[in-house]
């Protein structure tokens, strides 16, 4: 990893584990410890906030440059570096990967504890301090790891459910991997024009790939979900072409969800690219209309809508 990436993630918030995994805290573990409030995913599904480990195994590789994402690219800061090539001796091993996991949450959880921030009660801090979600995503490609299936299995060994996020570009992978308890493939285009121009993916047949990887999720034995990113002016229109995509794969649920003005995106959009969450449902109910889809949940603050194949959603303890 490039020195000027690794400072670069450092002043941002990351604790860098090895040589290219890391952890940071999510904004909502710390919200949910200091004032009770829950991300949607704890709404949705019921995974709880303060409880829940965002960590990568290769923050800086993945298979697209997308404009909407927050991670660090090689445009950002003028330089460049193989993004999608990952070698087994430039990662750690999962069990090791998890160790440095599980110590930086702690470390995260100094300035959390009751003596200290006296509106966090004991027992959601040291729930906090024992972790049972782990989620595969925050930065980079989880699929180009190259321990992927043990990884999964290393967090159910410890008692740990597990939540993959992709981009889908790696449908190899996610044929062959230990299932996690949920996986997500993103949708952020209703058509390869689009995807190409505000995905930027570094494989030539990406497109391809994607689709490959939603015919795929019929296959899966975990809960799947369809990630659709939405950004004002860029990919929110064609709904029936997005209707298609969601179809082709029959996922359990879609979670809508806007682009958000965050980290290093910024440099790259616009604030007016961030809809509002009343174009978020309004684009939801087309969607939901088009594939038959439930409209069954929303957080405002998070600017995300589910909507789900059946109407009982079963909660994840």
């Amino acid at each position: 990893m490039p020195t000027e990436l690794r400072e670069k993630l450092k002043r941002q918030g990351y604790h860098l584990l090895g040589q290219r995994g890391a952890f940071k805290a999510c904004q909502w573990q710390k919200k949910s410890l200091l004032h009770g409030d829950v991300c949607y995913k704890e709404r949705f599904y019921g995974i709880e906030s303060h409880r829940c480990l965002q960590m990568t195994p290769v923050v800086d590789k993945c298979t697209q440059s997308c404009d909407f994402c927050w991670r660090v690219t090689p445009s950002d800061i003028g330089m460049m570096w193989n993004q999608t090539s990952v070698a087994e001796s430039g990662v750690l091993a999962p069990s090791d990967l998890l160790d440095e996991v599980m110590m930086a949450n702690l470390r995260s959880l100094g300035g959390y504890h009751p003596k200290i921030a006296t509106s966090v009660t004991e027992k959601r801090y040291y729930e906090a301090r024992e972790p049972r979600h782990l989620a595969i995503s925050l930065a980079g490609e989880p699929t180009l790891y190259p321990f992927l299936s043990e990884l999964i299995e290393e967090g159910g060994n410890r008692g740990m459910t597990t939540f993959l996020v992709t981009n889908g570009t790696r449908p190899d992978v996610l044929a062959d991997i230990t299932p996690p308890t949920q996986l997500y493939v993103t949708l952020s285009a209703p058509d390869e024009q689009t995807y190409r121009a505000l995905c930027k993916p570094i494989v030539s047949d990406g497109w391809k790939l994607l689709n490959e990887s939603q015919e795929t999720l019929h296959s899966l034995s975990c809960r799947t979900v369809n990630r659709l990113t939405m950004v004002a002016g860029r990919n929110m229109h064609e709904p029936r072409s997005f209707a298609k995509l969601i179809l082709s794969g029959e996922p359990d649920f879609v979670e809508v969800k806007g682009y958000m003005f965050l980290g290093s995106s910024r440099g790259r959009m616009s604030n007016v690219n961030a809809p509002s969450h009343r174009e978020i449902r309004a684009f939801s109910k087309k969607l939901s209309a088009l594939t038959g889809y439930y409209l069954q949940e929303e957080q405002v603050e998070s600017r995300v809508v589910l909507l789900s194949r059946s109407k009982d959603i079963k909660k994840i303890q």
